[in-house]
């Protein structure tokens, strides 16, 4: 949806392994992680050979971006944060917390529970439409929950992405040093929010600025999915921005 930048910008927007229509290698099965995640789009950017200039982080693939900012592997002039966390409790509502209970939990039991209660269609709806009102639920493509859920009748693709959400507690182990990355670089960055974000509040977004006052906030009537909800206000929030930040 941020394709309205692309007058001025050269926009690249992969989808990672196991998301969107990628397919996986069925002869190769590893174990999904985050680290993974951000080794393959690092490959896919030296395969490229990509001079990165900005990057727009959200959800998982905020936090496979944040791996290769703190190595050093992405070096923009511009960052763009939407709905992804960096903070331990901070700003985090009830599933947000349950992710944390997760990682003590055993281990069968909590993918169990994970294949129960998220990866199926009711989970995978939940997992859009939030406690969105209806006029902003309905701004969400049905095609892009549809694809969502559907990815999980591949049983390939469930292994994968119940091996993904059980290695969330590595992200938790990363956020200080995504932490010390806001503090002691001076890229600019900006951090889109959406206050209606089932998992996260406007606290987790303020805390950006706890770490580093410079970095700009912009908060929105809206859910995790601002680009669904909220384009227009989006692109231009990152128009401005980025035209601010390559001066």
């Amino acid at each position: 949806m941020l394709r309205e930048l692309s007058d001025d910008w050269h926009l690249v927007a992969p989808d990672l392994p196991g998301f969107g229509y990628t397919r996986l290698d069925r002869n190769t099965r590893t174990p999904f992680s985050f680290d993974g995640l951000a080794g393959t789009i690092d490959g896919f950017i030296q395969t490229l050979r990509l001079d990165v200039s900005a990057v727009y982080l959200h959800d998982y693939g905020a936090q496979a971006g944040f791996r290769l900012l703190t190595r050093g592997a992405l070096a923009p002039r511009a960052v763009i944060i939407q709905n992804a966390e960096a903070f331990a409790r901070i700003g985090w509502l009830e599933p947000m917390r349950g992710i944390e209970r997760r990682t003590s939990e055993p281990h069968d039991q909590a993918r169990a529970r994970l294949k129960r209660e998220l990866l199926n269609e009711a989970g995978i709806y939940r997992e859009f439409v939030e406690d969105l009102p209806p006029e902003l639920a309905e701004r969400i493509d049905p095609a892009i929950v549809e694809l969502g859920w559907r990815k999980m009748e591949d049983p390939y693709i469930l292994d994968a992405m119940l091996d993904l959400h059980m290695d969330y507690g590595s992200n938790i182990a990363h956020y200080p040093r995504m932490q010390a990355y806001l503090r002691e670089t001076m890229t600019p960055v900006l951090v889109l929010w959406g206050i209606r974000d089932q998992y996260l509040s406007a606290d987790a977004a303020r805390a950006y600025q706890h770490e580093r006052p410079t970095i700009e906030l912009q908060l929105f009537d809206g859910g995790h999915w601002l680009l669904e909800t909220h384009p227009s206000e989006v692109n231009a929030a990152a128009r401005a921005f980025l035209s601010r930040a390559s001066r």
